[in-house]
Parts: C-alpha cells; structure tokens; sequence
C-alpha cells in the first residue's frame, strides 16, 4: 500500500523526467490541507516505546512504463496529439491515484508551453478532483475561462466527496448563474448534500428547478431527490413522488422501508415489502436486514429473530455478517450485552463466518467499493490483521481506492476485538493518505489509544478534534472520557465530562464507569445521585456500574437502595443487571441473598453467566459442597454445558474448601465429558488447590508437566502456599520466577520476606526489601473499608488520624482486657519485624482491620443484630483472624470480612474457613 507523501505548490514543482523509460519521484512535500494530522502521524508513528511501532509500507508501481520516453517524443508543434498523449497520462494518473506523476505532467506543460484548451483543462481538473487535490483544483477551476458542465461536475463531485456539502450546493447555484444545464451527473451529488445537511428548503429549490427545466433523470437522480427528501424528514413528499414513478428498483424499494423503519412505523415498512413482491421485485439482504435492525433497536427481538430466521426462505438469502451485527447492536442498546456477546459467539462459531464470507466474496465479479469495506471489517472484527493487510493491498492494485468507511472499519473492527496496536497502525495509514477522521474514526482511535494505553496520542486525538471543531457529540465526548481514564487520568475524565455541553446517559454511564475501573468508587456513588438531579434517567448500564462499585467498597446499604430502583423501573428484565446483583451480595457477603436473585429474579432465564456467578459467589465464602451441587444441577437437570469460566469458579471453589479429590475429579471432567481443553486459568486453580493441602512436591511435578510454561499465576499460587507450609527453598524457587515475571509486583517481594521473617532469618528479609528499593517496587499498605449508614469509612494501617481515633482505641483495649481473659493470646510472628514482643503487639493492634471494626463497635448507626461488613485489599494475617473469633464471640456479633483472597464468617468463636484460608 502506497504511503502519498504531501504534494508540492504547483509552482513550485521540480520537474524530474529522465531519459530511462520509468519517472522518477523524488519530490519534498509543501503544506496541505490535511497538514493538521501530520503531529498525529508523528505521534503513531513515535519510537517511543508507550506509542505504536512504525509501520513502513511498501510502495506499489506508481508510474508506468515509457512515459518519459513518450514525453520526449512529443511533437510539440502538432497541438492534437500534445493534447491526446497528456490526456491520456492523466487518465492513467486518475487510475493511479498518482498525484505526483500528475503534477510534474502539469509542470511539463508549463514548461514547453503547452496551451490548455477546454478539453486538456476539463481533464487535468478532473485529475486533480479525483486525487483530492482541492487547493489546485479549486485555483484551476477558478482560472478556467470556459467552464463547461463536465468542468463543473468535477468539482461539484469533489466538494461533495470531502464532504464540503455548503461549498456544493453554492457551486450548483454559480453553475446555473452561468447559464449552464446541470446533467444526470450532477443532480445526485447536489441531492446528496442537502440530505446531509438536512436542508430541506434547498432541496426543494433544486428539486423545483429540475421539474422546471423538464428534466426527469435516470435511476440514479431519482434515488437522490428521494433520499433527499427521506433523510428531511417529509416521508410524506417521498411517497408521493415514489408512487409516481414508472420505473422503480430494489434500492428505491429499500429506501422507503428504511424511512419508514427509522420514522419506526413498521407497519408500513412492511407494507411495502409486500408491495415489492406484488410488482415482481424480490427483497434483498437489505431489505430485510433494515427490518430487523430496526425491530432490534426498539428491543422488539421476537420479531427481529423472526426475519433473521426466515431470510433463507426469501430468495435462499442467508444472514450476513450485517444481519448478525443488527442483532447484536440492538441487544447491547437495549442492555442485553450478555445476550449480545453470545449472538457474537455463535456468530463466529457457525461455519466460520469469515470463512463464508470470503468466498461469497471471491464470487462477486465486479467488487465494488461496499463489497470490499464489508469484507475488511469482518476480518478487523475477528481481528485478522495480516488477512485486512493483505485484502487491503489487493483492494488498492485494483484500482479501488479506501474511503473514510473503510478506515472506520478497521479502526473500529481491531478496537472492537481488543487489539488497540493494529486499530492505530490502520489510523496511521489513514493519517498519511491524507484522509481526515470523522467523529466515527475519533471515536475509534481513541478507544485504541485506551486500550494501548497511549496518553499522548491520546491528548493529541484531543487538541486535533478541538481545533478542527469536531463537534463533541456522545460518541467522541464517551470516548475521551474512557481514553483518559483508561490512561489513569481520571482528573482529565472529569475535566472532559464538564466541558460538554450536553450530558446524555452515555456520557453519565462512561463518567460512572471511569471512576469505578480507577478506584474512586465512592465518587461514582456521587455520580449517581447528580446524574438524578439533573433529570438523566439511568438505566441498565448505570445500573451495572454503580452495582460493581458497590461490589468492590462492599456497599451493601448502597447496593440494596440499587436494587429497589432496578425493581421500580423494571431494569431487572436484563439478565446482565440481575447476574450484576447476584455478584454485588455475593461480594458484599450477603450470600443468601446472591441465592434468592438467581433463584427468583433470574428464574427460567439463567444463561450460563449466571450459573458461574452464583458458583463464584458460593466459592468466595468457602461453601465448596453449595458449589458442587449448583454445578451439578446446572448439567444435569437444566443439561447446560459448562465453559471455562464455570470450571475455574469450581476449582476455585474446591480450592477455598479444601476439595482436594473433588477438584482433581473436576479437572478430569473438563477434558473427558465436556471435550473442553484446560487453560492456564484451570492449571492455576490446580496448583493452588494442591499446593494449600500441602502436597508441594507433588505440586511442582504438576506445574513440570503442564502443556505450557507456567506463568507469574502459578508461580504466585505455589509461593503463596510455601508461605502457609514455611518451605523455604521452594519459596525461593517460585520467586526466582515471580522477579523476572513480575519484576514490580511487590507482593512476591513481601511473601518471601515474610518467610524469611517468621524462620528468624531477618538479615536475608533485609535483603529481600533492599531489593525492592534498589528496583523501585513499593508495598501497598493495608486497607480496610466498613460502611456505616450510607457512607463508606477507610482505615489504613496503623492510622492516627481518624477524628474517633481515641474512641476506637479505647473501645479496643476493652475488647483486648476481655478477649484475653477468653484464652487469646497474641501470636507476634506476623510482625515481620526484628524487635521487642511488646512493640511487636503493638504493631498488631494498629492492623487495619481491628480499626475499622473498632469504628463499626462504637458507631451508633450499627444494630447489635446487623453484621459488620469489612473489606481489605491484603490476605488478613493469622493474629487478626483470631482476634475477630475471640471479638465475635464476646461481643455477640456477626462479623462478616473480605479479604484479596476469600470471605471469612465469623459467628461465636468460629470462623465458616475452618482456619483454611
């Protein structure tokens, strides 16, 4: 594919004809009207490691053959055949797309003086309309002193292709000034941009004209003033003029539909499609496809999935990859992305969908521009990126060159399948052809550069849209939103989201969504309550954001109001929002209720999400047997097949439990009865499971067999394990692979250390935190949150600073006089530190968890009878497990804590881990 560098000032031209029979192009480049997107292309292709990596293009044969040798034996004084030889290169530069081959033919005419008559002029400036060449075309055709209606199609035609829509209609008005009759050719492009502008009056003017003059027009004017008036809005207009005309195909056929379907009167949509077969036209795919994307928009899928099924009844049509993407986009606006993302799978499952498209492909004739655009996004989607290359390549030495579409559709296709790098690479591309991005290209590109995490180009995307005055609509003003947050610049999201003038529920939803993923949760909660105040009504993807947030502050108090607005607006249709529920009590520890939203809300429609998070919900708090037997009743009764996510969730759940033989029974299982291959993720439940029992060797084995190398996953779970077991030299094994895996993970650090610690080797623990500070890896500290009322209270470890401070100190050493009166007796080895037994139980009394739930005791807005939820970000330590069965028991309290690892249940003394943790 061919990299076009910036064409020179025609003046300024040098001209480089050599004697070989080849032109050569060495020419510099000068300023052009698309110079604003050179610091992008800068910036993609940056060696800086955080940006894309340079993609250098190879260059296809931009001239051909014997034009120099042609040029040269020009007969100078023979004007004919001058004139007949540079028409001829110009219409080869034309098919070419060869700008620089045409200017230096421009130059050599200048040079030998060669007289532009009409027709030589008519066809340089066509050269130049077609190349896109806007600067030169226009000063010709303002120099032109005879403009005939070709001269003036031209650059009709290129006004209205960059998409100069006013500059198009205020041209038509200049050609007509000039007592010129505008032709078939005309008229279309002219119709087009009134129906982008949605300039009705000027669209009746042109139209008016047209029947004044007695111009009728072929097929081609006719579907442009229809169109025109369609896309403004007056259906009832189009319908009169459709019914008038003789001569009516398919493509006008599906243009009434689609108006009626947008106006989302399907009656007459339908209507006219039974009209159609009375006349003898057979509905094609998008006639029918326009239905049922406009059925699946409304959400009214039963009649969507209904043409999608019978498309193979009408005329032997099968469902195209736009049929598919119909159904999918109308699920994910109606807040089914679950339903969404498993109509992708079977989409991609059923015959291979690209496979099938590509032969239909290689069985059109005559490919047109559409036939490829639609070929390369179903390959950008799969994520086919050598396969897009090389169909884009072959698309070019055909002559068909890409417009913004087919840029879109990659850009957008790769960010869709997650792969951000390639979606740059194809917007550099884009970039050095010259084409300018639209909103859809913005949009695109900067949800690669989240993705990539590329701030920088980022930011660029940002100041480019802002001087161009790209309006910041929904799409880019989402994207920005996500692109910064995405980047950890959550200051910059905000930032964003207060320069829009108009805050729909996408732009809210992204905000919610941003602050969530980066941690301000409690901001997202705020989020929501502005976002009601401003009378933007939330739905189902609030819904499941604000739900997450909840999920991970373990906001029960906050979690449940959600919920009661989920059941007053009826969002609990979605089984995206009801598998998002079962998730918040689960994680906030309220099981029992996680059980009856999948028992009751979700009820007959239980997809396989919601087996595998209620499985997941029972392994968190160690009910290994409850997991068991959901799983069971997920296969057997309702003869679900279970995925991979299902089988990690029950091995994790064996794990938590102790289910030893259980889980290597599972293992087999996968393979043997479900034809379903382990990953690394089932590998790595393994080991952990192995490992926590003990059985360290015989883990090591395992991780030596395995189909691949062991990543920082199962290494992290063995070390984790030699922690619990103090086996030092396989402790030091595993982490010799953690540090180069996870050179800046600094729990792989700590865990060793501690090990260290607790086997009193504190000179090699020493070591191990000097290399931490030698590789700038730094330890989070340990966090502990517990709501109480409706706002959520953090603690951190060994804190001071909090205003009940002295209150929560003294209500401890109470808790601590009586606890040891009880039997409880300190356990200082989990002060990884070299020093005096009372400092160390000190240390331990600053834990972050024994803070907050001293602040959970003496807050008056806890009922005796209501559990105390807490949450840490680290594995609670051994000293405070006990301290919380000892709390649990004398101050007649439920105590229910979550930690990185699993939830604990602490009731009368006993802890639901049974100390396996």
């Amino acid at each position: 594919m061919a990299i076009y560098s910036i064409p020179l000032n025609l003046h300024h031209t040098i001209l480089c004809l050599q004697n070989p029979p080849i032109l050569a192009l060495n020419l510099p480049s000068f300023s052009h009207p698309h110079h604003q997107l050179s610091t992008i292309t800068k910036c993609i292709n940056s060696p800086n490691p955080n940006h894309t990596i340079p993609l250098y293009i190879p260059q296809p044969k931009l001239t051909f053959t014997n034009v120099s040798t042609l040029l040269h034996s020009l007969d100078l004084t023979n004007p004919d055949q001058c004139v007949q030889s540079y028409a001829l290169i110009l219409k080869n530069c034309r098919k070419l797309h060869n700008l620089q081959l045409g200017l230096q033919l421009h130059g050599h005419m200048i040079v030998t003086g060669v007289e532009l008559c009409e027709f030589l002029a008519s066809q340089l400036l066509e050269f130049y309309c077609k190349v896109g060449n806007i600067d030169d075309a226009r000063k010709l055709f303002d120099e032109m002193p005879e403009r005939n209606v070709f001269s003036w199609t031209s650059v009709i035609g290129m006004y209205c292709e960059v998409g100069d829509y006013e500059e198009t209609i205020r041209l038509f008005y200049m050609m007509i000034d000039e007592g010129v009759r505008p032709d078939r050719f005309v008229f279309p492009k002219v119709f087009k941009a009134c129906a982008q502008l949605r300039d009705y009056k000027a669209g009746k003017d042109v139209y008016d004209y047209m029947t004044t003059i007695g111009f009728e027009g072929n097929n081609s004017v006719k579907r442009g003033f229809l169109d025109m008036f369609i896309k403004c809005g007056r259906m009832d207009i189009a319908r009169r003029l459709f019914d008038q005309m003789n001569s009516v195909d398919v493509i006008m056929w599906n243009m009434m539909v689609s108006g009626y379907v947008s106006k989302r009167d399907f009656e007459r949509a339908l209507r006219y499609v039974d009209q159609m077969r009375l006349k003898g036209v057979f509905p094609d795919r998008v006639t029918y496809n326009t239905i049922l994307s406009g059925f699946a928009q409304v959400g009214r899928f039963k009649e969507a999935a209904k043409y999608f099924s019978e498309m193979g009844g009408f005329g032997g049509l099968e469902p195209d990859i736009v049929s598919w993407t119909a159904l999918i986009t109308g699920n994910l606006q109606n807040g089914n992305p679950f339903r969404a993302l498993n109509i992708f799978r079977e989409m991609v499952t059923r015959g291979n969908v690209n496979d099938g498209a590509r032969k239909n492909f290689n069985k059109i004739r005559r490919k047109d521009l559409v036939s490829w655009n639609s070929i390369l996004a179903a390959h950008a989607v799969k994520g086919s990126r050598d396969d897009a290359i090389k169909l884009l390549d072959e698309m070019e030495s055909l002559g068909v060159l890409p417009d913004i579409i087919t840029w879109n559709g990659l850009i957008t296709g790769f960010t869709q399948y997650g792969d951000g790098k390639t979606a740059l690479e194809f917007f550099a591309k884009m970039c050095q052809l010259g084409v300018s991005p639209n909103p859809t290209s913005i949009s695109g590109v900067l949800t690669a550069c989240s993705l990539s995490k590329s701030l920088k180009l980022g930011k660029e995307i940002h100041n480019y849209t802002i001087r161009n005055g790209i309006e910041m609509g929904t799409g880019v003003g989402s994207a920005l939103i996500a692109m910064y947050s995405g980047c950890d610049d959550l200051q910059a999201s905000y930032a964003v989201f207060n320069g829009l003038s108009t805050k729909d529920v996408v732009i809210w939803n992204s905000l919610i969504a941003a602050s969530g993923k980066n941690g301000f949760g409690a901001g997202a909660l705020d989020l929501l309550r502005q976002m009601k105040l401003s009378k933007v009504q939330p739905d189902s993807i609030t819904m499941i954001s604000v739900l997450s947030v909840c999920s991970k502050l373990a906001a029960l108090r906050q979690g449940r109001e959600i919920h009661q607005y989920i059941i007053r607006h009826g969002l609990d249709s979605s089984n995206f929002v009801c598998n998002a529920l079962i998730d918040m009590y689960g994680r906030c520890g309220a099981i029992y209720k996680s059980r009856r939203v999948f028992d009751l809300s979700v009820g007959q429609r239980r997809d396989v999400v919601s087996w595998n998070v209620m499985i997941a919900a029972y392994g968190m708090h160690g009910l290994g047997t409850e997991a068991r037997k959901l799983f069971q009743h997920m296969t057997v009764q309702e003869r679900l097949k279970p995925n991979h996510v299902t089988f990690t969730n029950l091995l994790s759940a064996c794990s938590h439990s102790g289910l030893i033989t259980e889980g290597r029974d599972f293992f087999k299982l996968m393979k043997q009865e479900f034809a379903l291959e382990p990953d690394m993720e089932q590998y790595a439940c393994m080991v952990d499971l192995m490992a926590r029992s003990g059985k360290l060797s015989e883990t090591l084995e395992f991780i030596e067999k395995m189909p691949f190398e062991p990543n920082a996953a199962i290494w992290g779970s063995l070390l984790g394990a030699c922690r619990i077991h103090l086996n030092l030299e396989m402790a030091e094994h595993a982490a010799k692979f953690l540090f180069e895996l996870e050179p800046e993970s600094s729990g792989n650090y700590i865990l060793l250390a501690n090990i260290y610690s607790t086997l009193g080797r504190w000179e090699d623990a020493a070591r191990i935190r000097c290399l931490m500070k030698e590789r700038g890896v730094t330890k989070s500290p340990g966090c502990s949150w517990i709501e109480i009322g409706r706002k959520v209270h953090s603690f951190i470890v060994g804190d001071t600073s909090h205003p009940f401070m002295d209150q929560i100190s003294a209500r401890m050493d109470r808790l601590y006089s009586q606890i040891k009166e009880k039997g409880y007796v300190p356990d200082t080895k989990f002060v990884l530190q070299d020093m005096e037994e009372e400092k160390k139980e000190m240390i331990l009394c600053g834990h972050s968890e024994r803070l907050a739930l001293g602040f959970g005791l003496i807050s008056s807005a806890t009922s005796c009878s209501t559990p105390l939820r807490i949450i840490k970000n680290l594995r609670v330590c051994g000293d405070c497990h006990s301290v919380m069965k000892y709390i649990s028991t004398v101050e007649n309290r439920e105590i229910i804590m979550r930690d990185n690892y699993r939830f604990h249940h602490f009731v009368d003394g006993v802890c639901s881990c049974g100390d396996y943790w």
